[in-house]
């Protein structure tokens, strides 16, 4: 087994690793934010480029700020259903609406402008279209389906690398972006603590999501101009800093 290979199977259970554990320190709304994070399809775009070139991932990298969408619209499905239904019920209903959301999605130009005007519409909507949480609990501190979702998270990472391959750029951008870390986490919330703790998995999702449109639009702009390893850099502080700059505003909005 080769190095890349090694490290395609234990980036994506890493970072499911990480946002756990904040989840049992901190909440389940910041689990939610960082699980808005590219540490899911900025990796597999990254191997991606490696393997496919620049073109390639130029196109991908667009796919992927549409991807958001999909993302968004899983949530939502999840949280109308987890008001009614069991945990795989809900799963059900957020897959299969994340496959006609996305199937719609490749239909779309690959332009920059249009992907992100789309997308950051759709984030501005969302929040205001989540069930509400009349008394928000905190969530237990229990991890004990943790080496589950690592082994999930690592499959169906691998899983989306490999068949990726075989498809073309613009299903590729979309299939990196399926909700893999918040898909586990929200499943095993669901599934251990009950339906209250689901919602504000994805009210910090939404809140945290513009970094990843970031991430990406930095990536599109500079990958044809620049070494991956300096996009890459440029990428990941760009779409820290718009986090950073998102969570001082909503600081502000609560103490007004």
């Amino acid at each position: 087994m080769n190095n890349l290979l090694i490290l395609k199977l234990i980036t994506v259970p890493f970072f499911i690793l990480i946002i756990s554990l904040a989840g049992k320190r901190w909440g389940a709304e910041l689990a939610g934010k960082l699980s808005a994070l590219p540490v899911v399809a900025g990796p597999i775009v990254f191997f991606l480029i490696l393997d496919q070139g620049t073109d390639y991932g130029f196109n991908a990298s667009i796919s992927a700020i549409y991807g958001c969408i999909g993302i968004l619209v899983f949530g939502l499905v999840y949280c109308w259903a987890s008001q009614h239904f069991r945990y795989l019920t809900c799963l059900g209903f957020a897959i299969l609406a994340w496959v006609m959301v996305s199937y719609f999605l490749t239909l779309f130009p690959t332009h920059l402008a249009l992907a992100c005007g789309v997308t950051i519409l759709f984030l501005a909507f969302t929040p205001k279209l989540l069930p509400r949480v009349v008394h928000e609990k905190p969530l237990p501190q229990s991890l004990k389906d943790l080496p589950f979702r690592l082994v999930v998270g690592g499959l169906l990472a691998f899983l989306t690398i490999v068949f990726g391959n075989l498809l073309g750029s613009v299903w590729v951008g979309i299939l990196s972006t399926f909700p893999i870390n918040s898909l586990v986490l929200t499943v095993f919330t669901h599934k251990t603590f009950g339906q209250e703790h689901v919602i504000p998995i994805y009210r910090g999702l939404t809140k945290g999501l513009l970094s990843f449109v970031a991430y990406f639009a930095v990536q599109t702009l500079l990958i044809k101009s620049m070494a991956l390893w300096l996009v890459t850099v440029l990428s990941i502080l760009t779409a820290i800093i718009v986090q950073l700059m998102i969570q001082q505003l909503l600081k502000k909005q609560a103490h007004h």
